[in-house]
């Protein structure tokens, strides 16, 4: 069909209306009004979806068209040649009325992610004869004014809890993820992403929220604030910022630094550099090169030092074993501080040890390991359930050469109500180990030591 076709378009305002909807979605539950009664939660009824309402005016040599027409719809991300975006889009039996006509089009959930778009219409009236004609040029898809206020933000709807991605247009959300939040950031080739349940990367480059094992709800729950390649992989996990931190175990977390790890459960690294918080529960302040690998274990900071044991506090300026980023020789030169303990029944006449859990474990005492020297000097301390009391001072050297431990120390009677209750150290389960001993009574033991520790 010759002729001269025209058009003019726009997306009228209910996309506006769509991505409010969306964001009031996002906000979760409300507290009920005051004297209203908790009710539980309501997640979003119907997804909003993502197809839009495209009204335009067609003309044929100048004048308006009256007729029922075909439309064939595609997406480009450049005025002119460009790559195009999803698949076209046929509208067959469209009324035009006076020029003008309303189509809804959908060309999913990946086609707007913050980047301009346009329109390549093609046309044939009557409809169902001739071939489309092309209308140059393609119609620019423009924003509601609104929607200025939110560049580069986008949503993902279901009918859970809508995903929120901002930020480069490559930042993404593992397909059936809900929850997930992309605050911003992102770059090619260094794209954030959330790979679980609620995972939220608030910005920063190359970061991801999640386990990314193919799993979306092993991981849930993560964050990342920002930085750069930081990974928080474990279930509610937590990487603050910084560069190439992981917090991967339950609740594990990694303020900042560089190169930090926490691996054991509750594990907590604060920042610094190539720290790692291995046992559950374990603190690392900062410093550099600093291992936590025990239970409960603790290291404030500094560098080079290994808290190997339970509760152990361990600090290090330094090490002899030469410099090295894998930290091979950590703890070789270093002091400690540990806290033993037992309540027991304490028979007259029979030695006790104290546990650095207090709980009868053979592998929770203080051992040393072969080519290892300590120097050590432990306050102990005893109460019983009718008050009597003592206090012991031990100060010796305990080292042990090729698996055979020995020990040297002298002993202070620092106080005591009753003469008959004593403390000693022996070495056994390859460990220094604290006994005591009463005269019937049920005492509660303490012992704190501190160390000065060298390796060879």
């Amino acid at each position: 069909m010759k002729g001269k076709w025209t058009i003019l378009g726009s997306i009228l305002a209910v996309l506006l209306l769509t991505l409010a909807a969306g964001l009031t979605n996002a906000q979760g539950p409300q507290p009920p009004a005051q004297g209203a009664q908790p009710q539980g939660g309501v997640g979003v009824q119907s997804a909003l979806g993502t197809a839009f309402t495209y009204q335009g005016q067609l003309k044929k040599n100048g004048n308006p068209v009256n007729d029922n027409c075909d439309f064939l719809f595609s997406l480009w991300d450049a005025a002119t040649e460009g790559s195009q975006v999803g698949s076209n889009q046929e509208k067959t039996n469209v009324p035009v009325s006076n020029g003008l006509f309303t189509v809804q089009l959908d060309f999913g959930a990946g086609a707007f992610q913050g980047d301009a778009r346009w329109l390549r219409i093609r046309v044939r009236c009557p409809t169902g004869i001739h071939d489309y004609s092309v209308l140059d040029p393609r119609q620019p898809l423009t924003p509601v004014p609104y929607a200025l206020a939110l560049p580069g933000l986008r949503t993902q709807q279901n009918t859970t809890s809508p995903n929120l991605i901002g930020g480069y247009s490559g930042n993404g959300v593992t397909d059936g993820v809900v929850g997930a939040t992309i605050g911003g950031g992102g770059l090619h080739l260094n794209t954030n992403r959330v790979t679980d349940l609620y995972g939220t990367v608030g910005g920063g480059v190359a970061n991801q929220a999640g386990s990314d094992d193919g799993d979306t709800a092993n991981a849930t729950a993560t964050t990342v604030g920002g930085g750069s390649t930081n990974v928080a992989s474990g279930e509610t996990a937590t990487v603050g910022g910084g560069f190439g931190n992981t917090a991967r175990a339950r609740y594990s977390t990694v303020s900042g630094g560089y190169g930090n790890d926490a691996l054991g459960e509750f594990a907590t690294v604060g920042g610094g550099e190539n720290n790692l918080a291995v046992g559950d529960d374990t603190t690392i302040g900062g410093g550099w090169c600093n291992e936590a690998t025990g239970a409960y274990a603790t290291v404030p900071g500094g560098v080079f030092a290994k808290a190997t044991h339970y509760g152990e506090i361990a600090y290090a300026a330094g090490q002899f074993g030469g410099f090295s980023l894998t930290c091979p020789s950590a703890g070789d030169a270093q002091t400690s501080l540990y806290v033993m303990r037992i309540e027991r029944t304490c028979t007259a006449g029979t030695w006790y040890d104290l546990y650095l859990n207090g709980n009868d474990t053979p592998s929770e005492f203080l051992t040393i390991a072969p080519g290892r020297t300590v120097a050590f000097d432990a306050l102990v301390v005893g109460r019983s359930n009718d008050d009597e009391s003592a206090a012991y001072q031990i100060r010796g050297l305990v080292e042990n050469a090729a698996g055979t431990l020995s020990v040297k120390y002298m002993q202070t009677v620092l106080g005591e109500d009753d003469p008959n209750w004593d403390v000693k150290a022996i070495t056994g389960f390859g460990a220094l180990v604290i006994q005591v001993q009463g005269n019937g009574e049920n005492i509660r033991w303490v012992a704190s030591v501190r160390t000065a520790e060298v390796a060879w």
